[in-house]
C-alpha cells in the first residue's frame, strides 16, 4: 500500500506521508524528562494527538520510562455521574491500555489495585502502589481533555494530579502528566471546598508553560516532499514548494 497525505486523524510514519517533527519531539521529550506537567493546547489538526502516539513511541525504547495514553474522547455521560464511575472509567482506561502493552509488572498492578479504587482518595493511593511495583518513571498522556474541562469531577482530578505532585517527595507519583485539547485547561477554576461559591483555585497551577512551536517549518515538510517525489517518481523542487507552503500557512 502506498503511503498518502492524511489531514483527517492521527498520522503514523508507516502509512501516511509525515513532515519531520523530531526537533518538537525532543523538545517535548526535554520537558518529560525533567518532570514537567503540561498541556499541549492547540486547534484541532494541529497535530497533538500524533505527538501523543509519538511520545508513547518514543518512550517505549527506554528503559526508564513507561508512556501511558489514554483518551476522554468519547467518554458517555455516566463517567461523570459520580466519583466512583469516574475513578472507575479512568481505572478501566489505564487497565485496557495495559493490557495491550508488555509490561507485566504494570498490568498485574492494575488489575490487583486500581479496580478498587472507588473515590479521589483510593484511587491516588492505588496510583502510588502502582508506580512503585513498576519501578519505572511513569508518564502519563491524556487526550482531548476539552470533553470534560466544564466537569468538577475532572477538576477535582486535576486536582488530585496536583496534590501528588507537590507531595512527590514523600509519596511516588507520575512522573510527568501531559494533557492535550483544543483549550489550555491551566486556568481552569476548582471550587476548594463544598459551600464556598467565591474561594477558587487553579487545579493545573503547577503546569510548566508549552513553548514548543507546533507549526511546520519550511525544513521539516522539505523531507516528506522528497519521500513523495521519490515514491511517485515525480520531479519537484521539494525545497521551494516547501517553503512556499510554509508562507501559505
Amino acid at each position: 500500500m502506498k503511503k498518502r497525505f492524511n489531514v483527517t486523524g492521527v498520522c503514523f510514519p508507516t502509512e501516511h506521508y509525515m513532515a519531520d517533527s523530531s526537533a518538537k519531539y525532543a523538545r517535548i521529550l526535554a520537558m518529560v524528562e525533567q518532570g514537567d506537567y503540561f498541556t499541549i493546547n492547540r486547534p484541532r489538526q494541529y497535530g497533538k494527538t500524533t505527538a501523543l502516539f509519538q511520545m508513547e513511541h518514543i518512550l517505549k525504547q527506554s528503559k526508564q520510562y513507561l508512556g501511558i495514553r489514554i483518551s476522554f474522547e468519547g467518554l458517555g455521560d455516566s463517567a461523570f455521574h459520580d466519583e466512583e464511575h469516574f475513578c472507575q472509567m479512568f481505572s478501566d482506561g489505564l487497565v485496557y491500555k495495559a493490557s495491550r502493552g508488555t509490561d507485566k509488572d504494570l498490568i498485574n498492578a492494575l488489575e490487583k489495585s486500581l479496580p478498587n479504587a472507588i473515590s479521589f482518595r483510593s484511587l491516588s493511593r492505588y496510583l502510588t502502589q502502582m508506580v512503585e511495583t513498576v519501578g519505572k518513571k511513569i508518564v502519563l498522556m491524556i487526550d482531548e481533555v476539552d470533553k470534560s474541562s466544564n466537569n468538577q469531577l475532572f477538576l477535582s482530578f486535576l486536582g488530585m494530579l496536583r496534590d501528588k505532585y507537590l507531595e512527590r517527595r514523600q509519596q511516588a507519583t507520575f512522573h510527568s502528566v501531559i494533557l492535550t485539547g483544543v483549550h489550555d485547561v491551566k486556568n481552569l477554576k476548582l471550587k476548594l471546598r463544598p459551600g464556598e461559591e467565591q474561594k477558587y483555585n487553579s487545579p493545573w497551577n503547577i503546569a510548566a508553560d508549552f513553548e514548543v512551536d507546533m507549526n511546520f517549518q519550511s525544513l521539516e515538510i522539505q523531507p516528506m516532499l522528497e519521500e513523495y517525489a521519490q515514491d511517485r517518481a515525480v520531479a519537484i523542487d521539494a525545497q521551494a514548494v516547501a517553503e512556499r507552503l510554509f508562507y501559505w500557512v
